[in-house]
């Protein structure tokens, strides 16, 4: 008997190894897992700390010069792959593009050209648009991401920036879209 308990013990103990292992590969691989949605969706204990607030981050280290001093910051980041998954919900017209200046909805044509014009391999900042919410009870934090616009970095024939361009905005969420940047 004590031999088919220890037996048991093992059996699950090198399950739960294993399947650790599966998940830390999953990641290593780039490859779909469970999110815990808990940890994303705001509890009726949540109050909104920042309403539709907007921020820039660089994705990208503008000066080739100095990459290692964003190297580490940036290692995580996988913009390329977050901009194919967005171009590709607008051709598939699950998301809907806009014109980050005007406001306006772009037309598939006109996200076309801006592609012919721009790579997704310079895009340097993303714009998020988020609403934040705290949680008192629990002390956790979460935000909502209501849109994202990307922006590419422009250079000369040099290699040196020149500026950045926006790029295509979207939102999520059911979130509706929001005035321009040239109404504010």
């Amino acid at each position: 008997m004590k031999f088919k308990y220890l037996f048991f013990i093992s059996v699950l103990f090198i399950s739960a190894v294993s399947c650790k292992q599966k998940s830390t590969d999953q990641i290593k691989n780039n490859t779909v897992h469970d999110i815990n949605l808990e940890k994303l969706n705001a509890p009726q204990s949540a109050v909104k700390v920042a309403d539709s607030i907007m921020y820039i981050t660089n994705v990208k280290n503008p000066d080739s010069a100095s990459a290692y001093y964003m190297n580490q910051w940036l290692s995580g980041v996988k913009t390329q792959d977050l901009a194919n998954k967005i171009f590709q919900a607008v051709y598939d017209k699950r998301l809907k593009a806009y014109n980050y200046i005007t406001g306006k909805e772009m037309s598939i044509k006109e996200v076309k050209e801006l592609e012919n014009e721009f790579s997704r391999k310079d895009i340097g900042q993303i714009l998020f648009t988020e609403d934040w919410y705290f949680d008192e009870k629990k002390l956790k934090m979460y935000k909502q991401v209501n849109s994202i616009m990307l922006a590419y970095f422009r250079y000369d024939d040099d290699g040196n920036l020149l500026g950045n361009k926006a790029g295509i905005r979207v939102y999520l969420n059911g979130t509706k879209p929001m005035r321009g940047a040239q109404d504010y």
